[in-house]
Order: structure tokens, then C-alpha cells, then sequence
């Protein structure tokens, strides 16, 4: 888990640096929409991560006529003993505060719950979503990811058809576009690397560019007049804005001359096809760099491992600092699993031989419509990796 979550923030990261360092020209040449919609690269990334392990590759086949060897090494296993202590303290300190994101989330779904409870139902305007008013709302959101509700602030009422249409516009918006979904997944990454300062700041941006991509579509065919009556309105509300976690803010004082300034200028942005074209890339880039080095079988060069378990150096040969190998024959089902496992040579002789077949026994491989029969593997055993300077060849009998 701990090197998953390691490997997974390098990626995310360079992905967020791009993104927050290149904001104000994708703003520009994309527009807010594509822009908002370039964050979703980072759920993306992580589903790619996640299932890539299921992927076939054929980047290293080996050939039909060679064993398959693996490298189990000793020295993992004395790595992981003698830092047991860090790794432990280091997963509660992620717990802890994957824990406390968690707690956060759920007091702000109890607040919301008793807040639509007390608040008064708004009848007559042109929405298509419940609308509700409250006192202690001072700037309009949406809430409810299964039952959506506008909540509105007391004096909305009072605002010209003009603003209240816009208000409503922008909300409906929000839900026409599963926003309250997308903040989820946000958060829910966030709370995943909540260790990484870089994904808070990103986090704000996602949040932020929600917000313009409302603006731009809603201010899209209105004029000069109406916008200025629109400025104000952000203006207003901006004050004493709702944050919060499971509903939209319609007032961000935070990015207010950033709204104001994208009516005025109005980028509409370039064709879609720029950022489906940036997606497939980086998609297809995190695939590679989450790859892992799988080996072919020795049969059949379309049956591929999908799911290889490394087995455990046995503690008796850690002590006595003792290498081996073990050499398996086994079969592949048409489903990919494996059976028959039989030890055919090994050295020391049922040193490591369990913990082999334990192991090999999980392996999974890709399904195919008549498996494989009396396929090989090699299994080594080493206490210490080679030096790297050290020339090694591998001799084979014909």
C-alpha cells in the first residue's frame, strides 16, 4: 500500500503541476470548460493504476522455447523486518488523517441534513430542482447528491427575475454536470493523499474552475448590461460565502476578479478535440509508467500472467544466509488458473519448495480457449542482489 501510494502522488503530482502551472493558457486556448473537464485526468490516472495489473502486455515476451526465471530476494524480506516499526507508525499517521477527512465529511452531511430541515420551501420559481431558503445561508449552493435542492439565502426573493434566473441557471448547471459527484471524487482523492500539500492547492483550482465554467455558460448569451448585473451579484454573495465540501459555492471571494475578468474577455476556447488528444496521451502514458514487467508463458505467447505473488523467503534461510532456486512444472486453465503444480528440481533440496508452490498456486494468467500444459518456472532464491559491475551470463542446454 505504502509504495502504491507513493508511485501514485509522483504521477498525480507532475499531472497537477502541468495543470496549475499551465492554467492560465489552457484557460485561454481551451476555454473554462475543457479546462474544468482536464481535471478529471486524475481519477483517470488512478483507475489506470488500479487495472493495469489486469492488462496484458507484451512488452517483454519471452519465448516459447525458454523457462520463465524470477528473482525472489532475501533482502526485501530483512528490509521490511528491521523497518516493520517505520512503516507501521507511518501507515497510522495515513490512517489518522484518511480518518479524520472522513470525519469531516460526514459532521458537513449531518450539518446540511439538519440545515434542510429547517429550512422553507420556495415556491413559483422557474427551476426544475426543489428550492428551499434558510437564514443562515448567505450565498445560494446546491446540496443532495441523490436528491438535489437549491438552498437560497433569505433575501433572494427580493433580487430582479434577471438575477434570480441567473442564480438558478448557474445551480441547475452544477447538477446538469454532476458537479456534487465530481467533488466527491475530489475530495475523496484528497483525502486518499491528504500528505501531499500539492493536492490541496490543486483541489481549490478543481473547485475554483467549477465556478467559471458555470459563469461562462450562463453569461454565453447574455449582454454587456446583464453581465454587469451579474458581476454585482458575485460581488454580494462573495462576502459571506458557504464553503463547503458536499455542495457548490456560488460566491468565491478567492477568484471574484478572475470571474469578472473571464465575462469580460469571454474565451470560448478551441475545438474539444485538444483535450481529448491531451486525455488519450496522458492516459496512455500513465498505463506505461504503472506497467509492470510481466513474462509470457512458456507455451502459448498469447497466455500472459496477469497476477504474479512473490513468495516468502523463509525465515531459517535468512538466518543461515542461504540461496536457491526451485524449478515447477504446472498447467493453465482456459481460466487462467493454476494447477498441478509439481516441483521437478530445486536446491537445497524442500528448502524453499512450500513456499514456491504457495505462491505459485495464487499466479493468475490471461484466459485463453485451451490453456497450457506442463509449463516452466524458475524461482530464485537470493539472499544478496549481484554487484552491478559484475558481467553475468546465462547458460542454457540445448
Amino acid at each position: 500500500m505504502s509504495l502504491w501510494l507513493l508511485q501514485q502522488t509522483l504521477l498525480l503530482s507532475l499531472i497537477c503541476s502541468i495543470l496549475l502551472l499551465g492554467h492560465s493558457r489552457l484557460q485561454k486556448h481551451l476555454g473554462a470548460h475543457k479546462t474544468y473537464t482536464l481535471w478529471m485526468l486524475l481519477p483517470l490516472l488512478l483507475l489506470s493504476s488500479i487495472l493495469v495489473n489486469y492488462v496484458p502486455t507484451q512488452l517483454f515476451p519471452v519465448q516459447s522455447n525458454q523457462i520463465a526465471y524470477y528473482s525472489v530476494q532475501a533482502g526485501k524480506a530483512i528490509k521490511q523486518s528491521e523497518s516493520s516499526w517505520y512503516s507501521q507508525a507511518l501507515t497510522v499517521i495515513w490512517l489518522i488523517g484518511l480518518s479524520t477527512m472522513s470525519l469531516a465529511l460526514w459532521l458537513q452531511g449531518a450539518y446540511l441534513r439538519t440545515l434542510l430541515q429547517t429550512a422553507k420551501k420556495v415556491e413559483g420559481l422557474a427551476s426544475y430542482l426543489a428550492t428551499y431558503s434558510h437564514e443562515k445561508v448567505h450565498s445560494p449552493m446546491l446540496v443532495g447528491v441523490i436528491h438535489p435542492k437549491i438552498i437560497l439565502p433569505t433575501g433572494f426573493v427580493n433580487l430582479s427575475p434577471l438575477q434570480q434566473r441567473a442564480i438558478i441557471e448557474h445551480e441547475q448547471y452544477h447538477h446538469q454536470r454532476l458537479d456534487l459527484s465530481c467533488n466527491l471524487l475530489a475530495y475523496g482523492i484528497l483525502a486518499v493523499f491528504w500528505f501531499n500539500p500539492l493536492f490541496w492547492i490543486a483541489y481549490r483550482r478543481f473547485r475554483n474552475d467549477q465556478e467559471l465554467a458555470c459563469d461562462a455558460k450562463v453569461t454565453a448569451t447574455l449582454d454587456t448590461a446583464e453581465k454587469i448585473v451579474y458581476s454585482k451579484l458575485l460581488l454580494a454573495y462573495s462576502q459571506q460565502a458557504n464553503h463547503g465540501l458536499l455542495h457548490t459555492h456560488y460566491g468565491n471571494k478567492h477568484i471574484l476578479k478572475e470571474r469578472i475578468m473571464q465575462m469580460r474577455t469571454h474565451q470560448q476556447g478551441q475545438s474539444g478535440l485538444a483535450v481529448i488528444g491531451l486525455t488519450v496521451a496522458l492516459g496512455l502514458s500513465s498505463l506505461l509508467l504503472n506497467q509492470q514487467v510481466l513474462a509470457g508463458d512458456d507455451k502459448n505467447p498469447d497466455i500472459h500472467p496477469v497476477i504474479r505473488i512473490e513468495p516468502a523467503y523463509p525465515a531459517a534461510a535468512v538466518e543461515a544466509n542461504q540461496n536457491g532456486f526451485v524449478v515447477m512444472q504446472f498447467d493453465i486453465t482456459p481460466t487462467g488458473e493454476v494447477n498441478n503444480v509439481e516441483v521437478i528440481k530445486s536446491s537445497p533440496t524442500a528448502v524453499f519448495d512450500a513456499s514456491a508452490i504457495k505462491a505459485l498456486k495464487q499466479w493468475r494468467y490471461s484466459e485463453s480457449k485451451t490453456g497450457a500444459k506442463g509449463s516452466l518456472v524458475q524461482l530464485d532464491f537470493v539472499v544478496e542482489a549481484p554487484v552491478s559491475n559484475i558481467e553475468k551470463i546465462k547458460v542454457t542446454s540445448k
